[in-house]
């Protein structure tokens, strides 16, 4: 099951995806249409770029993003991450 089917499930709130090698920037694409995604861990997925990234600002709901050793997770990303999702919590 890839994440273009699980971003189907409209009402889905909470999505880790942990240390997933497969997680590439389309993953992260169809991520951005789940707006009512309220946790989301990319924690070591190192496979996703900066850019990438910097689009999970299109999660107005999104209370909690981990990106522990994310290596695209630069401080520029998270501290553009933080000034621009204001009630989410990023981790790093």
């Amino acid at each position: 099951m890839g994440i273009g089917y699980v971003s189907t499930m409209a009402s889905l709130q909470k999505l880790y995806l942990r240390y997933c090698q497969q997680v590439r920037d389309l993953g992260v694409h169809h991520i951005y249409s789940m707006r009512k995604l309220r946790c989301l861990s990319l924690a070591g997925c190192s496979q996703i770029s900066p850019n990438a990234l910097c689009g999970l600002n299109r999660l107005p709901n999104l209370a909690e993003l981990e990106l522990t050793n994310c290596a695209s997770a630069t401080q520029a990303v998270v501290s553009y991450l933080r000034d621009n999702m204001f009630n989410c919590q990023v981790i790093q």
